[in-house]
């Protein structure tokens, strides 16, 4: 495990949002360096300053014992010591005038609104109307839909189990949808074993039971999938006028009503991505995005920034700021208002989607390319 992925695992963890694995992991990962006995569960971040203190002199005694962890150790108590966990310093490549450095840091600012970041909180939406707060909801049975059992197998997970005895035929005729709010993220496995991670704001119709021929679902807003193979029926995501087309692969797709255009990238496998009479096959680390002329765009990513945040992060990549800045809305259920000329600046960097909204926007002033003041649920951002 490398020191970044051990920081957002410990992150992911004290969040709720850690899968049955992950904290498994995690929880192996304590006992490796000798803190089983700490008392973590008192608040991770937030802990007290004894606590603060004990986590700080147990790590100490760790490292001292096992030198091969040494620099995974002092990164999680450096993060703890700030309250910062991974944070990288953002930059403004090409941006600043010649000379200028980043704005100096006033000595004293008011204090900004707390905008806490999203969690595990989704609606489903059953055949018949029925709606269901997930995250109100304990683990176990939700309802039967058809010959499926809709159940809650963990915080944050859903999943659609079959039965003996019905009709798989008149279970593709119901359909289900699970929606996230803004501030929410949300996993399901549908029905025929595919998983899908819902970032926030984003909505997935799909039935019951999947048909013969065809599984086809509609997106609208952020989904990761890793689809199960199934050769005699190919999977498909609608995505307003986009569609994509696999047998068995790992993909991202963004398709917010609020974005330029929809974009898909891929991890693994192969994918076709169709709109209108324009189609691409795209290969792993590519991704694809449709042109107002109805051509598609095709370029070599990192596809690990695009699924960045289903591992619990904000990774820029000369993103514009307008762009971070919807993310920024979506995950921090804020709303955003500009005052000047900013359509002209892009950033790159890394930083943790658990920390409060206050964390993320003061690296980026960091840069001295931009402001911002926080007033309620409301984010002005200033040159």
């Amino acid at each position: 495990m490398t020191d970044e992925e051990y920081l957002t695992l410990y992150e992911r963890y004290y969040a709720g949002t850690a899968t049955p694995t992950e904290r498994a992991r995690f929880e192996a990962s304590l006992a490796e360096a000798e803190l089983p006995e700490l008392p973590w569960r008192e608040g991770p971040l937030g802990a007290p300053g004894p606590v603060r203190a004990a986590i700080w002199a147990r790590l100490a005694r760790s490292m001292q014992r096992r030198p091969a962890l040494r620099r995974r150790r002092a990164l999680l108590a450096a993060s703890l010591a700030v309250g910062l966990i991974g944070m990288l310093a953002l930059w403004l490549p090409n941006q600043l005038a010649p000379g200028a450095g980043p704005a100096p840091l006033a000595t004293t600012r008011p204090a900004p609104s707390r905008l806490e970041p999203g969690r595990n909180q989704a609606l489903l939406t059953l055949a018949d109307g029925r709606t269901v707060r997930l995250a109100d909801a304990g683990p176990g049975l939700l309802a039967q839909q058809g010959g499926r059992q809709v159940r809650q197998t963990a915080p944050g997970e859903l999943s659609y189990q079959g039965a003996a005895g019905n009709s798989a035929a008149a279970d593709s005729l119901l359909r289900n949808t699970v929606r996230t709010p803004r501030g929410g993220q949300y996993q399901l496995q549908l029905p025929d074993g595919s998983r899908v991670w819902l970032n926030a704001d984003s909505r997935l119709e799909f039935p019951v039971a999947f048909g013969r021929r065809r599984r086809v679902v509609q997106l609208t807003g952020e989904a990761y999938f890793e689809v199960a193979k199934d050769a005699a029926r190919p999977f498909e995501v609608e995505a307003g006028a986009a569609r994509v087309t696999v047998l068995g692969t790992h993909f991202n797709m963004q398709a917010y009503p609020d974005e330029p255009a929809p974009v898909t990238t891929l991890l693994e496998g192969a994918v076709r991505l169709r709109q209108g009479a324009a189609q691409v096959l795209l290969r792993p680390g590519q991704q694809g995005r449709p042109r107002p002329d109805g051509t598609i765009a095709v370029r070599t990513v990192d596809a690990r920034s695009a699924v960045a945040w289903k591992e619990g992060r904000f990774v820029f990549d000369d993103e514009p700021l307008e762009g971070i800045m919807r993310q920024v809305a979506r995950w921090y259920d804020v709303q955003v208002r500009y005052e000047g000329q900013l359509s002209n600046k892009s950033f790159h960097g890394s930083i943790s989607r658990f920390r409060e909204a206050a964390d993320v926007l003061h690296m980026l002033e960091l840069t001295g390319a931009v402001h911002f003041t926080t007033e309620g649920r409301r984010i002005t951002v200033r040159e």
